[in-house]
């Protein structure tokens, strides 16, 4: 059995807590790794069960551009239990960069971008998740998955076809553009990255 995103990415944590995992080209250049990742992720976490009062089994629509906060806001919303929506959909939360988001996300290169003035969202991010505990305040739950797509645990396994497909090995390092907008996206973005043993990373541009 392939692991599951999740245990592929708690390996990665273990095993190369330094190395690269994202370097997000589309603000400057900045690179996050597996621990820093980790760290935001928690956060998140955090941010969406003590404030927002996020449940296992509700979908949250994801409406945002391509950028290493989109990657966190996805394995977040995963790691809540929640489903993961993509685009406008009806929702129980919709995270994007618009005015009339829920979650309004302020895409910012190092993460440190202030809450906008007169913004009537349930939170900002990161502005809100900075201030969370650095450690997951709850215990794990089983992950969500993709609304009219794979669950959180089949990813890893789909991330493998699809990076044999675009002729990764190990080592290496996919450069993308592509707009999390479907299914490719999402693997391109943060799922291709995690499987067990493989230590190639993201390069968004």
């Amino acid at each position: 059995m392939p692991p599951t995103l999740m245990q592929a990415r708690a390996e990665s944590l273990r095993s190369r807590p330094s190395s690269p995992l994202i370097t997000d080209c589309t603000q400057g250049r900045v690179e996050l790794s597996h621990a820093t990742f980790d760290n935001w992720v928690c956060k998140t976490v955090n941010l969406l069960k003590l404030e927002l009062d996020v449940e296992p089994g509700q979908v949250i629509s994801v409406d945002l551009p391509l950028h290493w906060m989109t990657a966190v806001w996805l394995v977040s919303i995963w790691e809540t239990g929640a489903h993961v929506s993509l685009g406008t959909t009806s929702a129980d939360l919709l995270v994007g960069t618009a005015a009339g988001a829920d979650v309004l996300v302020v895409p910012d290169a190092l993460g440190m971008a202030p809450a906008p003035s007169g913004i009537e969202a349930q939170a900002v991010f990161p502005a809100d998740a900075r201030g969370m505990p650095d450690q997951l305040v709850f215990p794990a739950v089983q992950p969500g998955g993709m609304v009219g797509g794979p669950a959180a645990s089949e990813l890893a396994a789909q991330s493998l076809v699809q990076s044999g497909q675009w002729g990764l090995e190990p080592g290496g390092r996919l450069a993308t553009d592509l707009e999390v907008v479907d299914m490719i996206g999402v693997l391109a973005a943060i799922a291709s990255p995690f499987p067990s043993g493989q230590a190639w990373s993201t390069e968004l541009m």
